[in-house]
């Protein structure tokens, strides 16, 4: 926890409350990490602040969640266009496996200096995408401590098979499939090995310094048996954790779950009494009505990946339908493989505008409000702190971006909601503060050397890219193989 007051003073204010307020201007007041007053701030309180943030021509926002990404990908922005799914997975692989702890900690850090310098405050870490080892996950948690952020680590995992990237009746030449198993690139994590494994990280990670957090995250349903994700349902009530995953991003996880089981995955998840509102589901794009009602009625959170989506053709979220529905809705970016950047503000931009084309109604479209409260209120949901972030207003954790109103798209105010989804592209984010921590100056980051980080992972590019010849050897050859 932080120490010491912190005031923010005479900035315009979009706090996101329930009363919608937008000051013009005013102070706000932070004590040991959380929000004690907005507006008017007692002048005795301002005047023995222990530090004081000049505002005035500035923006304060509540901080942005990035409620699905993955740090490992962090190295791919302007990978391979126009790939199928299983293309892109089987060469994702070859990119971010073997990777040393010390690369895994640059990756986040280069995916951190985005977040930061555009806003984003906190985030969810879909990590990694290979069997994990308990000294990756160390290293992960440890980088992500460093960065000063709010993040929760996802502990990706599979016992299963990948059949959705390696679809049915495929049928690989045997000399590609003796090649896939001899670089056992997606070789499953026995669940004996996960009972011990998964609650030592919870154990030694969760909460640490109060913005860390550990959630069972299986890769997706479909490659997890069903005694898997029983366990981290039981994880979860045990701890009192979330749980995240990837949910029928394409149409063969679809049809594989209908082979599978009979019924949709949301449908045998819910059969199997494991769904709640403990689940954050990114994606989402392959879903029924009955799926949807389902989710509603558990409090599922449903995370868009707008951009992502549309980059590798997976499809598109069914966004108003399921607002319409009462499904709770946070926003990712995924990771820089599928999406390029992750800029949040980006990705509200695309959910706004991604459906309007199609729905002559427009009471039915989604609002620069909606998306907004996606990036904000959803992903509180999602990280289960709703009524600790997503807001500006007392009580709440002061995690918040200030942006510079100089900006030529800031030029004049006219709507700060509009202009923030619109308009921003994170360029103006002048001051970041988490947990009431100055972690972001004048858009430099003060938690850890950005610009020594970004240049030491360029030079371990090459490294890496040899060591894993061979898999990317097989992986480019299965990637020619399935259409």
């Amino acid at each position: 926890m932080n120490g010491g007051t912190v005031l923010v003073r005479q900035a315009m204010i979009l706090a996101l409350d329930e009363a919608e307020r937008i000051l013009e201007s005013g102070d706000i007041l932070i004590r040991d990490g959380v929000i004690e007053a907005v507006g008017m701030v007692p002048a005795d309180a301002a005047a023995t602040a222990d530090r004081v943030i000049e505002a005035r021509g500035l923006l304060a926002v509540p901080g942005l969640v990035n409620a699905h990404m993955h740090s490992q990908s962090g190295t791919m922005a302007g990978f391979a266009d126009r790939l199928s799914h299983p293309a892109f997975m089987w060469l994702t692989q070859a990119h971010t496996s073997r990777r040393t702890p010390d690369e895994i900690r640059l990756a986040v850090l280069l995916c951190a200096t985005q977040m930061l310098q555009s806003g984003t405050t906190a985030a969810i870490d879909h990590f990694p995408g290979q069997r994990f080892t308990m000294a990756e996950m160390d290293a992960v948690l440890a980088a992500w401590a460093e960065t000063g952020m709010r993040a929760t680590l996802g502990m990706r995992f599979f016992d299963g098979d990948f059949g959705d990237i390696v679809p049915a009746g495929a049928g690989l030449p045997p000399e590609l499939a003796a090649a896939a198993a001899s670089v056992d690139i997606l070789k499953p994590h026995p669940l004996e090995a996960l009972r011990e494994e998964m609650p030592e990280i919870i154990r030694n990670w969760h909460g640490h310094a109060g913005r860390i957090g550990v959630f069972p995250a299986p890769s997706n349903p479909d490659r997890c048996s069903d005694a898997a994700l029983v366990f981290c349902a039981e994880l979860a009530e045990q701890h009192d954790l979330g749980i995240h995953t990837h949910l029928l991003e394409t149409r063969a996880q679809a049809e594989i779950a209908a082979r599978r089981y009979g019924t949709t995955t949301v449908e045998h998840l819910d059969r199997l009494g494991v769904l709640s509102g403990r689940w954050s589901c990114a994606h989402c794009l392959w879903l029924t009505d009955a799926d949807i009602a389902r989710m509603a009625g558990h409090g599922v959170v449903a995370v868009h990946n707008p951009e992502s989506n549309a980059r590798i053709g997976a499809g598109r979220m069914r966004t108003p339908d399921m607002l319409a529905a009462g499904v709770p809705i946070a926003l990712g970016t995924d990771g820089s493989g599928a999406n390029d950047n992750l800029i949040l503000q980006e990705a509200m931009r695309a959910a706004a505008l991604l459906h309007r084309a199609d729905l002559p109604d427009r009471t039915r479209w989604v609002s620069a409000r909606d998306a907004l409260r996606m990036a904000t209120e959803g992903g509180a949901k999602a990280l289960r702190l709703e009524g600790r972030i997503g807001r500006l207003a007392p009580g709440f954790r002061a995690d918040l971006a200030l942006y510079r109103l100089d900006r030529p798209w800031w030029v004049p105010v006219n709507d700060p909601v509009a202009q923030l989804v619109f308009a921003e592209t994170g360029a103006a984010v002048s001051h970041v503060l988490v947990d009431g921590c100055l972690v972001v100056e004048d858009g430099r980051i003060l938690t850890f050397g950005a610009a020594e980080a970004l240049a030491e992972m360029r030079d371990r590019i090459g490294s890496l890219k040899r060591r894993n010849a061979d898999l990317f050897a097989a992986a480019e050859a299965i990637a020619r193989a399935i259409p």
